[in-house]
This record gives C-alpha cells, sequence and structure tokens, in this order.
C-alpha cells in the first residue's frame, strides 16, 4: 500500500519561475533588484497580479533600508521589463496613493473595485520560455532542459 505524503506546511509559496531566473534579464540585476522582485512573487496570490505594491513603511520591517535604495530597485526592475507599472499613484484630498504593479510572467486580472491604467490580460506579458529559446545561451540552455 502506498503512503499518503504528509504536508506539513498550507502557508503561501513565493517563488520566480525557473525560466525567469535563466533570462538574461534577471542574471543583469543587482542583488537589491532581486530582493524586491522576490517581494513582489510573496505578494502575489494568484489573481492578485497588477495590484502589487512597494511601499517604503511595509517593506522597512522585512529588512529594506533606505527608500532611495528601494526606488533605485524599482526603476531597475521596470528597466528590464520584469515588472511594469499598472496604476499610476497619486496625491490629493490629504491622502495619497501607492503606484501599483504586476509581474511579467503572469496574466495581469481584473480585480473587482480597482481600476487600472492598463487592460487586464488573458496571457503573460512576457513568454520567458519562448524568449530563451530565441536568445539560446548556455545559462539559458540550463533552464530549457528542466
Amino acid at each position: 500500500m502506498a503512503s499518503k505524503k504528509h504536508r506539513q506546511s498550507s502557508g503561501h509559496f513565493a517563488g520566480v519561475p525557473d525560466k525567469v531566473m535563466c533570462h538574461p534579464d534577471y542574471i543583469a540585476l543587482s542583488y537589491t533588484a532581486k530582493a524586491l522582485l522576490f517581494e513582489f512573487a510573496l505578494q502575489y496570490r494568484g489573481k492578485n497580479n497588477g495590484k502589487l505594491c512597494a511601499i517604503y513603511s511595509q517593506l522597512k520591517p522585512r529588512g529594506w533600508k533606505s527608500e532611495a535604495t528601494l526606488r533605485k530597485a524599482l526603476k531597475e526592475l521596470i528597466a528590464s521589463n520584469l515588472i511594469l507599472v499598472s496604476k499610476i499613484g497619486m496625491y490629493g484630498n490629504g491622502g495619497r496613493q501607492p503606484n501599483f504593479y504586476a509581474i511579467t510572467w503572469q496574466p495581469v486580472y481584473q480585480i473587482a473595485g480597482f481600476t487600472m491604467d492598463m487592460a487586464p490580460t488573458n496571457t503573460p506579458i512576457r513568454q520567458f520560455s519562448i524568449e530563451l529559446r530565441a536568445i539560446s545561451t548556455p545559462e539559458t540552455k540550463l533552464s530549457l532542459n528542466r
């Protein structure tokens, strides 16, 4: 009789797919940009892509030491097209709204009660596995052989 697999944790899994991590755009990132990408992966819950944020006051308890470092990492992730701005934040009426982001390896979803500055997508914005086949470097070959 086969034994049952025992699950030790039913917690949320935060990860970045290997096809993304083997892509030259990811490999070229600084360590802080990679750390921020994993913060976005932690926020992603399956249907909230497009409503991810990077607010210093929320990231400071997680070890982020500087708003300037956070801004630099955001710019780097946007420039590498690993995240995109889904809604531009604003100030006014005595409050402020942060920028919201989407990871590019997942579809951007329509979220009830939340209006984005971009249209939702049915497929991911980037197809990393297809891009890796076109690039074909030793690092990407490792990823393709899995």
